[in-house]
């Protein structure tokens, strides 16, 4: 049985190798091919995009809609959710089960009139200074031709990785005791977050949180495409962290659910700067009981249908 079954593996084994060899040049041959086509078409409809709004530099500007507009679509269709309880079936992925069903309405009319607040008082006023100490310095990304893909998944690697740090140690500053009453305690009041919460902070919090994620495009100067796709997906990526559903498709929110809950636990984006401070045993624990409780009730109602 070992014999065929180390045979089956060699057999496998050579095949792939057959394959990379006699094809694989032909493949890469041909993702090249499809590669040099779509930077044509793409570069097309980019001059076509920069005839439309403008070829000069105030199209850095022009990032506040790549942060507006994702922000109030994907949070707009969220607060609709929470607030009609519609469609039924999302109900099912709520992290906690019971909260914000409805959400209530004149704490979503005060949280949105924060969250503009902070957008039109700190976010964009400091997305125009940094215009024009870009123009200043003459330190302006580029605009005229489209970055190559590895230009842009390098830049996109390293503004995620700087992002990453820099929040979690913000983070965990903001709940030093000295701290967290004047800073971060008004971000806590939605022990179950609704996605636009994001932003429902104190404009000291804000301030300090915005400067974290403006970092890496400080130190980086990225293309100016690659950074209107940065802050979309910085600010997408923080209504799904605060939306309090747990879709399947999409990664998990509870770490930060728990966060809101606890408040001494899961400080980062992701959890892989939590897992190397111990930040985050608090939520292994949790996960843990609550798997257990789960399995314990599987249990029970299998012994009441035996």
């Amino acid at each position: 049985m070992k014999l065929k079954h180390w045979m089956g593996q060699s057999t496998a084994a050579c095949l792939l190798v057959f394959i990379a060899v006699f094809y694989g040049q032909h493949l890469v041959t041909k993702l090249r091919h499809f590669r040099e086509l779509s930077g044509v078409v793409l570069d097309s409809q980019w001059k076509t995009i920069l005839e439309f709004f403008g070829n000069d530099d105030f199209l850095f500007i022009r990032c506040v809609l790549s942060i507006t507009i994702p922000f109030w679509t994907v949070g707009g269709m969220f607060m609709f959710m929470d607030y009609f309880n519609w469609p039924k079936w999302v109900r099912k992925y709520k992290v906690q089960p019971g909260t914000n069903e409805p959400v209530d309405l004149n704490k979503l009319k005060e949280t949105i009139k924060v969250v503009l607040i902070n957008q039109w008082t700190i976010g964009n006023p400091l997305l125009f200074i940094t215009y024009v100490v870009k123009k200043m310095t003459n330190t302006m990304p580029g605009i005229q031709e489209l970055p190559t893909l590895e230009r842009f998944l390098i830049e996109m690697a390293v503004l995620f990785i700087v992002d990453e740090i820099a929040l979690y140690y913000v983070h965990r500053i903001m709940h030093h005791p000295k701290l967290y009453s004047w800073v971060h305690k008004k971000h806590h009041e939605w022990k179950a977050p609704i996605a636009v919460s994001v932003v429902y902070t104190t404009k000291t919090e804000n301030l300090m949180i915005t400067a974290g994620t403006g970092l890496g495009p400080m130190m980086m100067n990225p293309h100016l495409v690659t950074l209107w796709v940065w802050y979309a997906l910085v600010n997408v990526r923080g209504l799904k962290n605060h939306s309090g559903y747990d879709f399947p498709w999409l990664p998990t929110p509870e770490d930060h659910d728990y966060h809101h809950m606890a408040s001494n636990a899961c400080f980062g984006r992701t959890l892989a700067l939590d897992w190397l401070h111990g930040t985050d045993k608090g939520f292994r624990d949790y996960q843990a009981r609550k798997k257990e409780k789960h399995s314990a009730s599987n249990r029970q109602l299998h012994n009441k249908s035996g």
